[in-house]
């Protein structure tokens, strides 16, 4: 579970800034509501992609994420996907700091730049603000699930070849 979260994670806008506490300080409105530009990125923005109400009582948050993957295999399902720089299980930085340094990239060009126009009260749900960041998710989402796989093959084949290994710090090590 910690390599699902860990990247997921990497992969978030907002998670590998700094800029306001990753946005937990900037308070927009979103679909009507207020709310932290982190949360909206974590849950409202992924629920409107997806056409599900982010206030419903008891949401289940299992819903958006499922129907998305979905979506992306469905659309994805054909088209070859490799993630060379996770491959190396022994050499972990190149993976991770190639996925931080990608979304730190989309914090400046998209979620800061483009609406930083909108954080004077206007609500950022609309059309012109979703439909890019629509995008934008769908192809860095799917980029991240093809790096986890290819990371959880290489410990797979690492490990069907008999031999053990742990991992300390950032590197992993053969016993």
């Amino acid at each position: 579970m910690f390599l699902f979260h860990f990247f997921g994670d990497l992969d978030m806008p907002l998670h590998v800034e700094d800029y306001e506490k990753g946005g937990n300080k900037i308070l927009v409105c979103f679909d009507g509501h207020k709310d932290n530009l982190h949360s909206i990125w974590d849950t409202d923005m992924a629920h409107k992609i997806n056409g599900i109400k982010h206030r419903l009582k008891h949401n289940d948050k299992k819903v958006a994420p499922l129907k998305w993957a979905k979506h992306l295999l469905q659309k994805n399902k054909h088209r070859p996907m490799t993630a060379v720089e996770c491959a190396d299980v022994i050499n972990t930085r190149t993976c991770v700091k190639q996925l931080a340094e990608e979304t730190n990239r989309l914090n400046c060009a998209v979620v800061f730049k483009r609406w930083l126009p909108y954080l004077n009260g206007e609500d950022l749900a609309g059309d012109t603000m979703t439909m890019p960041c629509r995008s934008l998710r769908n192809k860095s989402l799917k980029q991240v699930c093809v790096r986890l796989a290819t990371w959880i093959n290489a410990i797979a084949e690492k490990s069907r070849a008999k031999t053990a290994f742990v991992v300390q710090g950032d590197r992993m090590r053969d016993l």
